[in-house]
């Protein structure tokens, strides 16, 4: 029982072709009778389809695309890959053939003819899991249709509610294309928010792979523009730290010195912590920057446990951001004012390693600064722990030495003991050394 059970699922449906017929449909349609080439398609393709004729089924429905295309009768065609995807029981081969081919005219079309092809394309892939890939393809072409005509806004609404991660069929470059042209377009918009979600969906452990080296550049380039709206200088500088080393930017001599600088700046913009600390150590490391004599010079300063003023860099540093073409006015004075803080929170910072208590104009004439605008930054260092201070009006004194806990005085006086012992215990060796000598040689 089970061998003939075996015997009659292994059975398929008889393959028949139908390019005889069809091929004299097409030449009734050239004829003038499309409507009668379609007609009497139609008839067969229903009794393929209710036969279970996969493959007879999907030629028919294709060939009825290609007569109403060759004949220029563009609303028929609509009509017909809509009827026919709506038809009762349709094979899903029938229906991703139709809509496929429909994809192949897409180039040769323009205008309204195009438009109209490829919303009634959507329309019928929609919700359909086997032409869902198409589908996506679709609502880029749209979505670039309508950005060509202005309308980025209704673009960006079409583009971002196509799901692309989920998409088993879709490549990877594919998929991450994809991504990145929503982000643009969120951008171009100036919708921040969704640009930032939309970003997340792209791991970028997939840039590891040299082929997708373009759109590398370019995600970290979009990168840029988004924290350039909240300035966020550090992120800014992570973006073009992470594009140090592409083959393509390496290989490009302006691209890369290019590069290099606007590392540099945004690194000496970002708020001192640690790891700006850290990160300003290892770009003085990068071989190239020996090239770029100010900006080697630049990092050794704020590097270098030393007080250095703004005054004597704020024209060098005005004409290389201009020379970068990269920023306005508003934008480059905003850059040169946080210099100018960063400036002053190293100056302040080595003070503080130097110094265990200033006076307060002291510090003042150090940092070339007034003093209700020195206290205003050294304030807000406190407030962010970059720094103990403690400022002592009556006296105009500011200590940097924090106070320590019961647990730290504790350990200090334990480890002073300690050493105190140590060193005892050394001297009476050397003392008890010293008399065996003398009494051997007595």
């Amino acid at each position: 029982m089970a061998d003939a059970v075996a015997i009659k699922t292994e059975q398929k449906v008889p393959t028949v072709s139908y390019a005889a017929p069809i091929a004299e449909q097409k030449a009734l349609a050239k004829s003038g009778n499309v409507e009668g080439a379609i007609a009497n398609l139609l008839q067969l393709e229903k009794t393929t389809r209710l036969g279970g004729d996969q493959a007879g089924t999907k030629e028919l429905c294709v060939g009825m695309v290609e007569i109403c295309y060759e004949a220029n009768d563009f609303p028929r065609l609509n009509e017909t890959i809509t009827m026919l995807s709506k038809r009762r029981a349709q094979i899903k081969d029938a229906v991703g053939a139709m809509v496929r081919k429909g994809i192949d005219y897409l180039d040769a079309l323009t205008g309204a003819d195009k438009l109209t092809l490829i919303e009634t394309l959507r329309a019928v892939s929609e919700g359909k899991m086997f032409v869902e890939v198409e589908r996506a393809r679709l609502t880029k072409m749209l979505a670039g249709i309508l950005e060509a005509r202005g309308d980025k806004k209704e673009a960006c609404k079409i583009l971002i509610e196509t799901v692309v991660e989920t998409l088993g069929g879709m490549g990877k470059r594919e998929k991450t294309a994809f991504i990145l042209e929503q982000v643009r377009l969120c951008l171009d918009t100036e919708d921040t928010v969704r640009a930032q979600i939309m970003s997340r969906k792209i791991n970028v452990k997939v840039f590891q792979d040299d082929e997708i080296e373009d759109l590398k550049l370019s995600y970290y380039s979009m990168i840029v523009r988004y924290h350039l709206h909240s300035h966020n200088w550090l992120e800014i500088f992570r973006a073009y730290q992470a594009m140090w080393g592409s083959k393509s930017l390496m290989d490009d001599a302006e691209a890369r010195s290019r590069n290099l600088k606007l590392q540099c700046i945004y690194l000496m913009l970002s708020a001192y912590d640690n790891e700006q600390n850290d990160q300003m150590h290892i770009l003085s490391k990068i071989p190239q920057l020996a090239d770029l004599a100010m900006y080697k010079e630049l990092v050794r300063l704020f590097i270098t446990k030393e007080v250095f003023h703004f005054a004597d860099l704020e024209s060098q540093l005005r004409t290389e951001i201009e020379a970068l073409g990269s920023f306005d006015a508003k934008e480059t004075d905003l850059m040169l004012t946080t210099f100018h803080r960063r400036v002053t929170e190293h100056n302040i910072e080595v003070v503080s390693q130097y110094y265990a208590r200033i006076r307060i104009e002291r510090l003042a004439m150090l940092l070339q600064l007034d003093i209700p605008k020195m206290e205003e930054q050294l304030c807000e260092m406190v407030t962010k722990k970059q720094v103990y201070a403690r400022i002592n009006r009556p006296k105009g004194i500011i200590d940097f030495t924090a106070p320590k806990s019961p647990n730290e005085l504790l350990n200090d006086w334990s480890s002073d003991i300690a050493t105190l012992l140590s060193k005892l215990e050394g001297t009476c060796h050397l003392i008890h050394k010293e008399n065996m000598v003398h009494k051997i040689t007595t």
